[in-house]
């Protein structure tokens, strides 16, 4: 399709006034208009032509408050949106219900070191034995060798279930790990460095413990 063109021509009316004429046509409604300047006629061949490309593209000219980026993301988001039952508005409205954005990326290292302190205080207390805080130290450490440089934002489920794995464990050892990493990642999220605990989406696995019975000594007969 041949695109529409407009030509500005310079016009004479009746009384003798000259004029600068927009003459074309817009779709095959014909166009034409007089303007005093021959600057505001090229401003409007301008615009029509302009409004023509747009048409054409099924774009529209619309008054909005919106910059071209905002218009541009918009416009983004309703072409990810297409096919979706749901219209943009209602994932907006969950996003807002729902999101939290952590209060900063906090690094692993500096939320590690502030969960030590707060261990380190509850071994002085009596809360937790030395042992225990021994093995805390021991699974953090191996928690920032195996995942260098990264926010504790970034621990995911996805990327901590391997980790859990490392080394084909027992499921005793690969529960023990879990527990303690998850215990870690609570205080993250009570801290709101972290918006959900992750490893409540990493499996747990019950261990069957096997039954026993006590043996019992044969009762004597009385004579």
């Amino acid at each position: 399709m041949n695109q529409p063109t407009f030509a500005v021509s310079r016009f004479e009316n009746r009384n003798g006034v000259i004029s600068w004429r927009v003459d074309g046509r817009l779709h095959g409604l014909r166009i034409r208009k007089n303007f005093k300047t021959r600057e505001e006629a090229a401003a409007e061949k301008s615009a029509l032509e302009l409004k023509a490309v747009q048409e054409t593209a099924g774009m529209r000219s619309v008054v909005t408050f919106l910059s071209d980026a905002q218009l541009r993301e918009a416009e983004d988001a309703f072409r990810r949106l297409e096919g979706h039952a749901k219209p943009l508005l209602f994932h907006v409205d969950f996003s807002l219900a729902n999101y939290r954005a952590p209060a900063h990326q906090k690094p692993l290292t500096e939320a590690v070191s502030a969960y030590l302190a707060v261990k380190t205080a509850e071994q002085v207390q009596g809360l937790i034995s030395q042992p225990m805080l021994t093995t805390i130290k021991r699974h953090m450490a191996a928690l920032q060798k195996n995942f260098p440089g990264v926010a504790v934002f970034d621990l995911t489920a996805a990327k901590l279930t391997p980790y859990f794995q490392r080394g084909k464990p027992c499921l005793k050892t690969y529960n023990n790990r879990r527990g303690l990493v998850s215990t870690f990642l609570k205080f993250c999220e009570q801290q709101e460095w972290v918006l959900v605990n992750p490893t409540k989406k990493v499996p747990y696995y019950r261990i069957a413990r096997r039954r026993g019975s006590a043996k019992t000594r044969p009762r004597r007969r009385r004579n």
